[in-house]
This record gives structure tokens, C-alpha cells and sequence, in this order.
């Protein structure tokens, strides 16, 4: 197979669907019934028969509160299987994309640029801060790119997790008041603005390192909520809480906003959510 090959890890999920789709016949995507990451001298000997000059890991643990009772698990998907495939990335003088998160920082700050350091408050964050240690340690050539709170076309993959917006919208089938919480602070990310400019990073030869990728804006989970409703036109009766009304097992940052200062801003979150409610 050409050596131009781009394998996607994670290729039914809600973000390598879109990558899959930016990529197109450049593209190889394995889901779990393809390559399991777990069985990492397998996936090695896979990867290495296919010889792909990229490897973009959409694989991880992302149930925030699960990983509270499930550390072993988020560590084992989050930290080992990046550190597992920065090693076969090498191996195969291949580049290494992975994805990790706003989560890795306390909130304390507010906003975050690309060399600040990581002080995750969750078993969560501490995965995924752990990944992205084990990559820099390991990896040779490698993106590791931090975005925050997607939304996009549903994965084809059962694993895949419903989005706040469809949460939302499904909610609003059931009842005309709705509660969020207005003390929570975070970026968002359209998936498909996302998938095209991980291609145009890949594409212009960029240094390798931390990116932050999002789209422009920042909002509380009740702006989120309140963008939606209007660009359906729902009438909800929307309740702004702090984040006591609604605990979690996971303890999460008040405002963890990511600043890209190394890239094109994305356009306004309000707009791509316009266009994904709209066009989908």
C-alpha cells in the first residue's frame, strides 16, 4: 500500500467519522472490530504491514465520571495505548496525531495557551495528562492537539457519545424546562472544523508539539444550551444553575477556555453550530 496512507485509529466515532471524511480515499480507518489497541504486538504487526506515514489516534476513555470508579481503564486507553503507538509510530518512521483535552488544566487560570502546564483535578484529566507525557517522552514525530466540548454527526460506531447538542434537543422533546449549569466555562469544537484543520496541520508541514484546536468563543454550559434553542427556535423555558445543582463524581475546571496561538482561528462556535443545525 502507498506509503501516503493516513490510518485513522477510532474511524466510527464522532471525530474520526469526520476525519475519515476530510481525508477521504487517503484515508484508512479502523474501529474495534478492525484492530483491537488493546493488543498492542497485533495492532504492531498491523500497522506495520500497512506502513501509513500518519496514525491519528481518535481512540480514548472520554466518560468524564466513569473514570472516577474506572481508573485502571482510562489510564490503560488514555496513557498506555498513546504511549504503545508512539512506539509503533516509530517503528514505522510514521507521525503520531493524538487528541487530548481542556481537562488537563485546574481552571484556575481561566484561559490556556499551548505551553502551559497541566494540573488536572480528575482521574479523567490525569489520563489524558499522562498521554500526553508518555507521547512527548516516546514519540518522535507527533501532534498532540487539545480541543474541548465537540459536537458533529452521531459516530457510526454504539460506543460513540451523544453530543450536548443532541442531549439537549432530545431533552427538549420531554419537557419545556430545562436546567444548565452557568458557572462552567469551556471552549467548544465543531468536529468537521476540526478534521479540516488537523488536515490543513498535517498538510503545511508544521513544527511538531501541542496544539490547541477549538472553535473561536467560549461559553457556559447555559450559553451552549441557550444557542441551541434559538437557532431551532425551541420555546424552553431555560434555568441558569451553578454547578451544585447538578454534582458530579468527577471534579471539573470553572473555566478551562484553550487559546490557539499557533494556528488560524476556527470561525465562531455559534456559527458552526448554526451550520450543523441547519444543514444536518
Amino acid at each position: 500500500m502507498e506509503r501516503n496512507k493516513i490510518l485513522v485509529l477510532g474511524s466510527k466515532g464522532m471525530l474520526g467519522g469526520q476525519l475519515m471524511e476530510v481525508f477521504g480515499s487517503e484515508a484508512v480507518g479502523w474501529d474495534r472490530s478492525e484492530a483491537d489497541v488493546m493488543q498492542v504486538e497485533s495492532l504492531k504487526l498491523k500497522v506495520e504491514s500497512l506502513k501509513p506515514s500518519i496514525i491519528i489516534n481518535c481512540v480514548a476513555y472520554n466518560d468524564v465520571d466513569g473514570a472516577e470508579d474506572n481508573r485502571e481503564l482510562a489510564f490503560l486507553l488514555n496513557s498506555q495505548v498513546p504511549k504503545n503507538l508512539s512506539e509503533i509510530a516509530n517503528a514505522c518512521t510514521s507521525t503520531l496525531v493524538h487528541f487530548s483535552t481542556n481537562y488537563v488544566f485546574d481552571g484556575e487560570k481561566g484561559e490556556y495557551g499551548e505551553t502551559d502546564g497541566a494540573h488536572p483535578l480528575s482521574v479523567y484529566g490525569q489520563s489524558k495528562a499522562e498521554g500526553e507525557k508518555q507521547i512527548i517522552i516516546s514519540c518522535k514525530k507527533y501532534y498532540i492537539i487539545r480541543t474541548a466540548v465537540l459536537f458533529g454527526p452521531k459516530g457510526q460506531s454504539e460506543l460513540s457519545k451523544k453530543s450536548f447538542v443532541n442531549l439537549m434537543l432530545e431533552l427538549s422533546q420531554k419537557t419545556d424546562t430545562i436546567k444548565a449549569v452557568s458557572t462552567e466555562v469551556n471552549s467548544i469544537t465543531y468536529t468537521k472544523d476540526l478534521a479540516q484543520m488537523v488536515k490543513v496541520l498535517l498538510f503545511q508541514n508544521s513544527p511538531y508539539g501541542i496544539y490547541h484546536l477549538t472553535n473561536s468563543g467560549q461559553a457556559s454550559w447555559y450559553d451552549y444550551a441557550k444557542e441551541i434553542f434559538a437557532i431551532t427556535k425551541k420555546s424552553i423555558n431555560l434555568i441558569p444553575v451553578s454547578r451544585s445543582e447538578f454534582p458530579r463524581k468527577a471534579k471539573t475546571p470553572q473555566k478551562a477556555v484553550l487559546i490557539n496561538t499557533k494556528l488560524p482561528n476556527l470561525r465562531p462556535w455559534q456559527e458552526a453550530l448554526r451550520e450543523f443545525l441547519t444543514t444536518s
